[in-house]
């Protein structure tokens, strides 16, 4: 584990990025971490500022590693994901890298599978703070993030028809059951890029702020809020959303209910009821 510095964002202890043999220096910096303890919020910085944070292959190696770190991290409940402040959030998958990749080689290493399913399976809240440009993978990490802050004029957008290929990481089913059917034809056909104001307005982003404002601060202070909330409940109720979003309604239904009943076993749910009915705030154990 190699320890980095990160001026970028105040209030963390600690940042840092896992190698994978304990002996990278250089290469290692351009994924980082830190942890807010006293929040207990984690931010994730992508950090290529020179290629806009284009994802290599050690990249998606080292942010798959952090996450599954941070999933089992009992210190961290919930985690904001940003990338170069003033610059871009990431441009998607390093172009050089993919055209060296053949289609058997994609089937046999099952190309970016892995980055989806480090977001799909990660259990607790996390929010990303969209500055800059989100372009093609970008984008798509911004979409498996549970939630989106942007600036308003961030750009977002899906062009890899313009090289001659298709979003692969998620973009063109979850920006279609965001945007709807036509939306998501014009922006994947057409290369449209859309900004962060008129994703808010179409619900996609939940929040925008002026380009002035710290979109990370408030990406964190809304991380905190939900980290100081009961984790199993929220963790809970984070899969009960899910659910909703991939499954049919009855089996969605089947799902809520199956973890609603659930929370009724845990030491918070008495926490947070006594609370309430004594007119107090609660204080939950995490159990």
């Amino acid at each position: 584990m190699q320890a980095f510095a990160l001026p970028d964002v105040e209030g963390l202890d600690q940042l840092s990025s896992p190698g994978n043999d304990g002996n990278e220096i250089s290469a290692i910096n351009d994924v980082r971490v830190g942890i807010d303890v006293k929040e207990a919020v984690a931010v994730v910085q992508l950090y290529r500022p020179a290629k806009r944070n284009a994802l290599t292959q050690a990249m998606i190696d080292r942010l798959v590693a952090i996450l599954g770190q941070l999933d089992k991290d009992d210190a961290v409940r919930a985690v904001v994901v940003m990338g170069t402040r003033r610059g871009a959030f990431c441009a998607g998958v390093d172009i050089s890298e993919l055209t060296r990749l053949t289609a058997g080689e994609a089937h046999r290493r099952r190309f970016l599978s892995d980055v989806n399913g480090a977001f799909e399976h990660f259990s607790k809240p996390i929010i990303a703070a969209v500055e800059g440009l989100a372009l093609g993978g970008g984008f798509e990490i911004a979409l498996s993030c549970d939630m989106i802050y942007s600036t308003e004029d961030s750009m977002f957008g899906l062009p890899e028809v313009g090289i001659g290929t298709i979003p692969g990481a998620g973009g063109t089913q979850r920006i279609t059951r965001a945007l709807g059917k036509h939306k998501a034809m014009e922006l994947i056909l057409s290369r449209e890029t859309i900004s962060g104001e008129e994703l808010a307005q179409r619900g996609l982003v939940n929040k925008v702020f002026k380009p002035d404002q710290d979109v990370v601060l408030e990406a964190k202070r809304l991380a905190a809020r939900i980290a100081g909330y009961s984790q199993p409940v929220v963790r809970m109720a984070k899969q009960a959303v899910l659910s909703a979003e991939n499954n049919h309604l009855d089996a969605g239904m089947a799902a809520e209910k199956m973890l609603y009943y659930t929370t009724f076993s845990l030491s918070d749910f008495k926490v947070g009821t006594e609370a309430f009915l004594n007119k107090q705030q609660p204080v939950f154990k995490h159990r």
